[in-house]
This record gives structure tokens, sequence and C-alpha cells, in this order.
């Protein structure tokens, strides 16, 4: 892969971050106009009518990025391609859901469609570590990495919920993720760490209390991206699997645990609602901010050295990974606890 000047990251960081905040704006305005505007209920973590959608601002810059990477050889033209469509139809389905609730079948179809084809177009992985040893895009692998995926892109949608902490996990995630590969000497963690440009102009307005949310469109295109990013990194550099895995620890552990917790209490588990443990939290301490900061705290201080030692020790990768989950599944076992009590 190919390396740049590190003023021209810095160029191409500032222009994204002034565009997504300039797009956010000018969409907040329209969706006023249009009235599309999420109106609190009692499953809501908001107390006013919030315009959504305003993600769209990240999902367009950072297709540009993207698109950049490719011209320039910082990605295969295989990924930057996949991600590019993928991520095009996940943000499609999520703004017109946005606009006028659709069925959830449509919603997971086009979600299984877009992640089968991103993964269709990336090369071939020869050396991917998992647990079951050698991993390759092909025979069964294919689509149980399909449906994981899918599962990437509908966590993620369930983790927006309070103010500022999807835009706050992606960039804590890829701000992790670019130290780790820093460290190991590995200058395409500048490229990761200017897709965070687009997401803190877009926190500029989504930043408690928010101005603006920002929607189904732009949170499942970031579940597709930090999971197609995941594979393409772990087989291409020296970040693996279990590194992202424990990057993303918050959100996973959170979801799933809710998830899990609703289905075995007998509860309607694809309804939307508002007991995940991130906005019992909230409510607990009545801000959305300290949640967000916290979530990124978590990320920087206590999740990224261990994907660290991860990616430098893929033989205790999963030790690791159950070091750094237990903690976190502690903390939504205690904020469940006290919810029923």
């Amino acid at each position: 892969m190919k390396t740049l000047p590190w003023d021209w990251y810095a160029g191409v960081f500032a222009l994204t971050l002034l565009l997504s905040w300039i797009i956010t704006g000018q969409y907040r305005r329209y969706a006023l106009n249009r009235g599309v505007i999420d109106n609190p209920n009692e499953r809501s973590s908001h107390t006013i009518p919030t315009p959504r959608g305003g993600g769209i601002s990240i999902v367009l810059t950072s297709l540009l990025l993207l698109a950049a990477a490719g011209y320039w050889q910082l990605l295969d033209w295989q990924t930057s391609t996949g991600l590019i469509l993928s991520g095009s139809l996940v943000a499609a389905i999520g703004l017109a859901d946005d606009h006028s609730p659709l069925s959830s079948r449509w919603r997971f179809g086009v979600h299984f469609i877009a992640s089968l084809l991103a993964l269709s177009l990336l090369p071939t992985i020869p050396h991917l570590p998992t647990l079951w040893g050698e991993l390759s895009l092909t025979g069964f692998a294919l689509p149980v990495l399909t449906l994981a995926l899918c599962w990437l892109i509908n966590l993620y949608n369930f983790m927006d919920g309070i103010d500022g902490i999807a835009a706050a996990e992606a960039c804590s995630v890829l701000l992790g993720a670019s130290a780790i590969l820093w460290l190991t000497g590995d200058h395409q963690g500048l490229w990761l760490l200017a897709l965070t440009a687009p997401l803190l102009g877009f926190l500029i307005w989504n930043w408690a209390p928010a101005k603006i949310f920002m929607g189904d469109g732009c949170s499942g295109f970031l579940g597709l991206l930090l999971g197609v990013l995941a594979l393409h990194f772990a087989a291409n550099h020296e970040i693996n699997l279990w590194s992202w895995a424990i990057l993303l620890g918050v959100f996973i552990v959170d979801a799933s645990w809710t998830l899990l917790t609703r289905i075995l209490t007998g509860q309607n588990w694809h309804q939307a609602h508002r007991s995940h443990c991130y906005q019992i939290l909230s409510r607990k301490l009545q801000s959305h901010a300290h949640v967000s900061i916290a979530t990124a705290l978590i990320n920087l201080i206590w999740l990224t050295p261990l994907a660290w030692i991860a990616s430098t020790h893929p033989d205790l990768g999963l030790f690791l990974t159950f070091s750094a989950y237990a903690p976190l599944a502690t903390l939504c076992w205690l904020q469940k606890a006290g919810l029923e009590h």
C-alpha cells in the first residue's frame, strides 16, 4: 500500500471535518422544513422533538474518503469499491426509513445483500487468523461472515440511542486502531485517523444536547464500515480480528447482553425500547454527555491497550477478549439489576 506525507492527511482531515459540519447544518434545515423529526415517546431517551438523519454528512464525506483512498492506492480498489457500493445501499435504506418507517424485512434484506456484496468484493484473504484457524472468504465462511456483518450493522443501529454515543464510539475505535498500527510502524493508521474527521464534524451538531440525530442510514453505514475495515486490516496489516473485537467491546457487549436478556425474559426483542445499559446509565446520571465520554475513555484507556497486546500476542487473543468483556458484562448486569430493583 502507498503512503503519503502527513500534511496531506492533515489537509484531508480539515477539509472533510469542515464539509461534514456544513452538510449536517444544511440537512438539519431541510429536516426541519420537511418534518423529518424524531418526536419523543415512552421509549425515547430524549425529551424534545429533534430532526433525524443528519448522519448523511458522515456517509457522504466518508464515501469521498473511500474513493480518494482507492484513487491514491491507500486502499485496494476492490475493498474501496465494495465499501462504496454496499455502504451506499445501507445508507439509502436507512435514510428512507428515517423519512418513512419501513418493514424490518426490507431493511434486513438490503443489509444482507450489502454485506454479501462487500465481502464478495474483498480480495482473497490468505491469512485471517481466528479461533478456528485461518479463515478464507469462500465456502461456508462467506454466509457466516455475511450474517455477522448484518448483526454488526444492526448492533450499531441499536446502540445509537443517546446524544453523541455512536459517533464517539466510532471515533475512539478508529483512534485506537490507528494507535495500534502506528506502534507497529504502519503508517496506514494515518488514513484510519482521517476517517474520524467526518464523525467529528457531525458530532459538533450531535453532542448533548443534540441539535440533530444521526439516523438509521448512518448508524448502519458505520457498522458496515467498521466490520469491513476490520477484515481488511486484519488480513493485510499488523492488527488482527481479536483487536477489532476488543475495540468494539462496549457496543458488542451492551447490544448482545440486552438482546439476550430480552429474549430470555420473553420480551418482544425486535421492538424499540430503552433498556440498553448505556440508556439506563444515562438516566441514572441524567446526562448523555457523561455516558458518551465514558464510552470513548473506556475504549482508549482500557480496550485499546488490550487490543494492542492481542495484536502482538495473537495466541492470547481469546483470553484478552474475555478479560476486556468481563468488566463490561458485569457493568451491564449491575445496571439491569438496579433497574429491576
